[in-house]
């Protein structure tokens, strides 16, 4: 025997089922429900970290981008106005002058927008260096036309701008427009990362919805599986505990509380198969027991009719003759005991022969025309055509369900009814109708009338005679003989009862042997 331990994932699998299995109904809806919160949870806490992160990236762009980019504008403002301040103080300035140029103070602001520029690159770093050095030395350019204007030499202070001051400012404008195009490329970069966080962010909510969906049709699967699955087991159990079958008719397959359900139900079924086993052997040593004792009665009261014991007056014959009635009514009922005795315990056997159904038709007939003529009822046979001569069958079966059937029909019908027999071939089946006229079957009783002992009417209302046997006995002679038997009411009253049989068809039989077109009896 090979006692290697199986690959890793066979005995995750085996044991994640045997956890799984083990846990109550409670313990595996709070699993599932832990894991669907666990995906919720999870995802809307990415989501959370994610908006936090894109409103990062907008107080970012607020604070860096977007006010650097508006400080460079003002200052590409300020320096395209520095030239005309400069040459209208050199120009219109008394000389000495009196006061200092009005340029210095915009270089001030200037400076000191520079030196709060964020840098966004290390490159922006350098340039915004390059432009406090160029206000540095256009500050020592200004300084230096105010020396010349103070000595009285404009057209020094003059050239001084003219050579000096216009270069300066032209590559002081060329690194502000650098520093401008650096920002804008960190603002597109920043855009650019906007979008690509808004983008993962859309894939990983779609996923974790999916992953939630998913989950969802888990859960419910799981829920069918724990609840409906169990549920519909146990009808199905029910099912067949109704149909008598009283050993385990419930499949067990969890230990959960539809597991102890199961288990519970399996359990009163057996309690109940015993209850039942315990009845049918009761009624049938009864029957037993009463037949024998029956038997002897019958025997005497032969002998009573026959004159052995002494010559009877007509008085005691009368009374002898009911009580040969009261016998054979007795004799009836425990013999109908016995069958269902036989029937319940899969006792019933068949003495499959060949049969020659005209003859065994012509005796059913008779029996009941006599009855119908007693009773006041009309009675007639219909037989098919197509009918076979001869068949291999049980004719005591046979004869039995016809007669249980026809005698319920007979017994249900008021005088002036009628009842009708007609037998048909359908293929390798025969098929068989009693129709009567009587008092008929309310829908009420429909799924219950074949049921051993039930009774239409009250048991304290009964006129007729029977322990409500027959129909049980007929339903289970049909199904031991793999037919089928079925009750709808008759329009417009009474009933129809349905039974198809199969048979086995004798070799020899050819077209001849079957019966004349449009037979019937009456």
């Amino acid at each position: 025997m090979d006692l290697r331990p199986g690959p890793p994932n066979r005995i995750l699998e085996r044991g994640g089922m045997k956890f799984w299995k083990g846990l109550k109904l409670r313990g595996k809806a709070l699993f599932l429900s832990a894991a669907l919160l666990s995906v919720i949870f999870f995802s809307n806490l990415y989501a959370i970290f994610s908006l936090y992160h894109i409103h990062l990236v907008f107080l970012g762009l607020k604070d860096r981008t977007v006010a650097g980019l508006m400080s460079v504008s003002r200052l590409q403002h300020d320096v395209a106005g520095a030239i005309p301040d400069e040459k209208r103080y050199l120009f219109f300035s008394s000389l000495p002058p009196s006061s200092p140029p009005p340029v210095l103070a915009d270089l001030d602001r200037i400076s000191g927008a520079i030196a709060n520029l964020p840098a966004p690159t290390v490159h922006a770093g350098f340039l915004e260096k390059a432009c406090l050095t160029d206000v540095a030395t256009y500050r020592q350019i200004i300084l230096a036309e105010v020396r010349a204007l103070k000595a009285g030499k404009r057209d020094m202070a003059l050239r001084i701008s003219q050579t000096r001051s216009g270069p300066l400012l032209i590559h002081f404008a060329s690194l502000l427009q650098e520093l401008r195009v650096e920002f804008n490329a960190d603002l597109q970069r920043t855009i650019d990362t906007m979008t690509a966080e808004q983008k993962r962010m859309m894939i990983v909510s779609v996923e974790f919805a999916a992953v939630g969906i998913l989950l969802v049709l888990i859960l419910l699967w799981a829920f069918s599986n724990m609840i409906l699955s169990p549920v519909l087991r146990l009808i199905e159990g029910t099912q067949r505990i109704s149909e008598g079958v009283f050993i385990n008719p419930v499949r067990v397959t969890g230990e959960d509380e539809m597991g102890d359900l199961a288990r519970a139900l399996n359990e009163m079924a057996r309690k109940l198969g015993d209850l039942s086993r315990m009845k049918s052997e009761f009624v049938t040593i009864a029957s037993h027991e009463l037949r024998t004792p029956l038997t002897s009665i019958r025997g005497f009261l032969s002998m009573l009719n026959r004159g052995k014991l002494g010559p009877l007056t007509a008085e005691q014959q009368n009374g002898l003759a009911i009580v040969q009635e009261e016998v054979d009514h007795l004799v009836e009922l425990v013999n109908g005991l016995l069958d269902l005795g036989r029937i319940e315990s899969g006792q019933v056997h068949f003495d499959i022969q060949e049969v020659d159904i005209p003859s065994l038709l012509n005796r059913i007939k008779s029996r009941h025309e006599a009855m119908a003529e007693q009773s006041g009822l009309t009675f007639r046979m219909i037989l098919d055509p197509e009918l076979p001569r001869k068949i291999r069958t049980d004719p005591g079966k046979l004869a039995q369900i016809l007669d249980n059937l026809l005698g319920n029909a007979f017994k249900f019908t008021p005088a002036g009814g009628s009842v009708e027999l007609e037998i048909s071939r359908k293929d390798n089946t025969l098929e068989m109708e009693v129709r009567d006229s009587g008092i008929g079957i309310t829908e009420e009783s429909l799924p219950f009338l074949f049921e051993k002992f039930y009774q239409v009417t009250p048991f304290n209302n009964r006129t007729r005679e029977g322990l409500g046997l027959g129909l049980a006995i007929t339903r289970g002679i049909v199904l031991n003989m793999e037919g089928r038997i079925h009750v709808r009411p008759n329009t417009p009253r009474g009933t129809i009862f349905s039974v198809t049989l199969p048979f086995e068809p004798v070799v020899s039989e050819d077209v001849n042997g079957s019966f004349e077109n449009g037979k019937e009896g009456a």
